[in-house]
């Protein structure tokens, strides 16, 4: 139950992640009119949009790290707890609810308090907070075969996102912020119940080797489509007025 909700909270929070940030990132860039300024430079569309669409995929990966690791910790707590449970109650090791715990609390705290007295960004902060509680978590009393299995097993779930990262990008080019959103949900409704199997909770079992090159095969077989979809964004973008 433990790796099936860890997997689950990348790939379906994942994937709303990269559409409502992709889509929020390029509208914004449209709509202020600092997109005008950096066009005024010598950089081409395509490679504005290119940059964009990275920097969201590095916030997607910040996402993807703190998720990974908060689940791969559940995980452990679930066996070591088991491991520990006498007759039928199940338990949860202790050290593990503890970092649980502190993954969610910490960063609201440390977010509202520096945001009120430093200025930080609160989203900014809260988020780089919990991938370190998170780490920390991960590097407590290290299991390097569970760590393995369990990133094996996350790593093709990153695939899903990136085509929605570069999808949302290039329909956002063209189509209002709302219009972009449902029509990508729309393709991500219609498209889960074949992603639903794209994750293999099972490969992260104890024991099971890790599916390095399963994980490989599907982070390659998402290049092309993402790269249509870039494709796509960037002739749409050259051939919209944005004086």
């Amino acid at each position: 139950m433990a790796r099936e909700a860890g997997l689950s909270a990348i790939l379906v929070p994942g994937i709303a992640f990269a559409v409502f940030s992709s889509i929020r990132t390029i509208r914004r860039e449209l709509e202020s009119g600092t997109l005008q300024m950096a066009l005024a430079h010598p950089v081409s569309r395509r490679t504005f949009l290119a940059a964009k669409l990275a920097g969201v995929l590095g916030a997607y990966g910040v996402f993807f790290v703190t998720v990974w690791a908060s689940s791969l910790v559940a995980v452990r707590g679930a066996i070591l707890g088991a491991a520990a449970a006498n007759g039928d109650i199940a338990r949860v090791w202790g050290p593990s609810l503890a970092i649980g715990t502190a993954a969610i609390v910490v960063p609201l705290a440390a977010g509202a308090v520096l945001n009120r007295f430093a200025g930080f960004r609160f989203a900014r902060t809260a988020a780089f907070t919990a991938l370190a509680v998170a780490a920390t978590g991960v590097f407590y009393k290290f299991d390097a075969a569970l760590s393995a299995a369990h990133l094996a097993s996350s790593l093709p779930l990153v695939a899903p996102a990136v085509f929605f990262t570069v999808f949302a990008g290039a329909a956002a080019v063209r189509l209002e912020g709302n219009n972009a959103a449902s029509l990508l949900f729309l393709v991500a409704a219609v498209s889960l119940p074949v992603l639903g199997a794209h994750y293999i909770p099972e490969a992260a079992a104890g024991g099971a080797p890790a599916p390095w090159l399963y994980a490989a095969c599907s982070l390659l077989a998402v290049a092309p489509l993402a790269a249509a979809a870039f494709i796509a964004g960037a002739e749409l973008f050259n051939g919209k007025d944005v004086a």
